[in-house]
């Protein structure tokens, strides 16, 4: 299959992460489906990175299956379906004490819902047309790793990594190879944000890059590098793994502050009281 024939769905293209893949894959020679909520986000990177008419966008909520199944149909009027990458996500901090039951929905209906729906769309067409694909979904260290506050988050990344596992083995004898990218920081307009909103900017940003055995965060074209690595042809051996990519965050043994409720319950001074409205 000639360069220019791969054809593969980016999920989450807009922002960040997805950005950096959507714009490496384009480089490497793929024409790229690029989905993502936001219209103005893709539109963005139409015009900043397609240079060579490679490019379809999807507008939709991956939460939906019909955005996978819209997806897909647009891969295929391009030429075959050889990739899905699902890296659509969300990450609402909240602990289980102060959980929100919209906000616990919506993320493991865009996080894991959204990457299954990802996956269906993609063996099912990869097993029409007789393809040997890969899947990539972007999964997290907190899969992994305890951290405080990812009560949602953490579980939908953990299913991501056992959703590989599980569709690797299921669909091996067809050659379909599943992978799933583990990173720890990454340098994405959604971290920035949150440092912005610490009481202490600069302290907030020291302490996520010192995590992390370089000293630094990733930059979301790093993480990129390691998707492109793992579609290609080169990792035609690597299936069902869990690819960390972290800077050797997880190699190290960080210790959080505690959470202000849970420290105020130790001491027998309760604390606030679970509102899921909060």
């Amino acid at each position: 299959m000639t360069a220019d024939s791969r054809t593969c769905v980016v999920t989450g293209a807009a922002n960040g992460i997805g950005r950096a893949i959507a714009g490496r894959l384009l480089t490497d020679g793929w024409h790229v489906i690029a989905v993502d909520i936001s219209a103005s986000g893709l539109e963005s990177l139409r015009t900043t990175m397609d240079t060579s008419g490679r490019l379809e966008l999807v507008v939709g909520d991956v939460a939906d299956r019909a955005t996978s199944v819209r997806a897909g149909e647009q891969a295929e009027q391009r030429g075959r379906l050889t990739a899905w990458i699902n890296n659509a996500g969300i990450e609402i901090d909240e602990p289980a004490h102060r959980v929100s039951e919209e906000r616990l929905r919506r993320q493991l209906d865009v996080n894991l819902v959204g990457t299954m729906w990802g996956c269906a769309e993609a063996v099912q067409r990869f097993m029409a047309s007789g393809t040997a694909g890969s899947i990539c979904s972007v999964s997290s260290i907190q899969a992994t790793r305890g951290f405080p506050g990812a009560f949602a988050y953490a579980a939908t990344k953990g299913g991501i990594n056992a959703l590989t596992r599980q569709l690797a083995v299921e669909y091996a004898p067809l050659r379909v190879r599943v992978n799933s990218v583990l990173p720890g920081g990454v340098r994405t307009a959604m971290t920035q944000a949150d440092w912005a909103g610490a009481p202490d900017p600069e302290s907030a940003q020291r302490r996520d890059d010192s995590m992390h055995l370089r000293g630094r965060i990733a930059e979301p074209d790093e993480i990129a590098a390691v998707v492109s690595f793992l579609i290609s042809d080169d990792a035609s051996f690597i299936n069902g793994q869990e690819i960390v990519v972290d800077g050797g965050a997880s190699a190290r043994c960080v210790t959080f502050p505690a959470d202000v409720d849970v420290l105020a319950a130790a001491r027998g001074e309760g604390g606030e009281s679970n509102d899921a409205d909060s």
